[in-house]
């Protein structure tokens, strides 16, 4: 068996060989194609540029090395390698590090969750599912153990499914590396058990998400790369062709949690999208009932800041984020009219409240 045979089959040589988690994983594991179709929608450019965005070119202090330099400069050196700002359809600011440029392919990591909603309220509008709190084994039978039975698709979207999953750490019997490298991750979500009653809580899962595909490519027949082209892709007119990437060649499923891989221009598009409630030029291709029920959190809510599968900043306004591992981000702000978008590197203790307050201050400047 030569190495890119056994990197495909063993759970084992992935995590010893590629035990690294980066933004450049998209090129170590197989793929699914997803093409786009014309025409391109462009956002248009303003001439404006940077002039509108001074707060990029103020000077900061930093401690960890003790420096001064400007915020262009310091999303450089924490990771960045896109960064985009979109207000009212125009394309304020587009910039590219580490030799990054527009062409250039990210992974979405867990930005893809919010992708995976919408394909979720598709599916309902279109009665392939019947209701959010249908048990899940009435689309897949062969979960016959009694508690799978008290699992619905809403505690999947929620993340409240109440299945035991060890997302801290990166040992070789933790889940999250197992999700990460497994050969076969349908197997895997079938090995998964309960550890308290559903919808007692919120637990950050991606055995949930794992679920949410197999269901998916039950009820449409096909991959979840398919419907994702068909329903997302190609209506948005996509500048580029995307990938998902995959679990194995053998076995053939997409990574759920974390592998679209795409350029950050399109990702944006999916931004829009929900910024204008699931129309898009006059055609509602996200159910705008689901959007709404989707990402609002009511204030008496179990959980504050997340809904199906999207995470809503604490200051309201109808905000919402997608929010992937190693700082990936899509922050809309319908309020603003504006997308912001930041794909990189990063530890997640130094990423989130920088980016969070970045975010927030950007859009209120603009």
């Amino acid at each position: 068996m030569n190495l890119k045979s056994w990197l495909d089959s063993s759970y084992l040589a992935r995590y010893i060989l590629l035990n690294s988690v980066d933004i450049s994983d998209h090129k170590i594991f197989p793929s699914r194609d997803i093409q786009n179709l014309p025409p391109v929608f462009h956002f248009s450019p303003s001439e404006e540029s940077r002039t509108v965005l001074p707060v990029l070119d103020q000077a900061v202090a930093t401690v960890k090395p003790p420096r001064e330099e400007t915020m262009d400069q310091l999303l450089e050196h924490n990771g960045t390698v896109a960064f985009l700002v979109i207000k009212n359809d125009k394309l304020l600011f587009e910039q590219y590090y580490s030799g990054y440029d527009h062409s250039s392919v990210c992974t979405s990591f867990s930005t893809v969750k919010s992708f995976v909603s919408a394909l979720i309220g598709i599916a309902l509008r279109e009665k392939l599912i019947q209701g959010l709190d249908d048990p899940i084994t009435k689309y897949l039978s062969e979960f016959s153990a009694s508690f799978w039975s008290e699992i619905t698709i809403r505690h999947l979207v929620s993340m409240s499914s109440g299945l035991g999953y060890n997302e801290h750490g990166f040992l070789p019997w933790n889940d999250q590396p197992r999700i990460y490298y497994a050969p076969d991750i349908r197997q895997l979500a079938r090995q998964a058990r309960p550890i308290e009653p559903p919808g007692l809580r919120f637990h950050y899962n991606n055995y949930n998400l794992v679920l949410l595909g197999m269901l998916l490519e039950r009820v449409t027949s096909g991959t979840v790369s398919a419907y994702l082209q068909e329903k997302l892709w190609e209506p948005l007119g996509m500048e580029f062709s995307a990938s998902w990437s995959l679990d194995s060649q053998q076995c053939g499923m997409e990574k759920m949690e974390s592998g679209l891989n795409a350029r950050p221009i399109d990702f944006a598009k999916f931004g829009r999208l929900y910024l204008r409630g699931g129309d898009w030029e006059g055609k509602q291709i996200v159910p705008e009932g689901w959007i709404t029920e989707s990402t609002t959190v009511a204030p008496d809510a179990k959980w504050t800041n997340y809904k199906y599968l999207w995470w809503i900043p604490r200051q309201g306004k109808g905000r919402l984020m997608a929010i992937g591992n190693l700082g990936q981000f899509i922050y809309i702000a319908p309020d603003k009219d504006c997308i912001i978008l930041r794909f990189g590197r990063g530890k997640p203790r130094d990423w989130a409240p920088f980016y969070l307050q970045l975010f927030a201050s950007l859009v209120e400047l603009l």
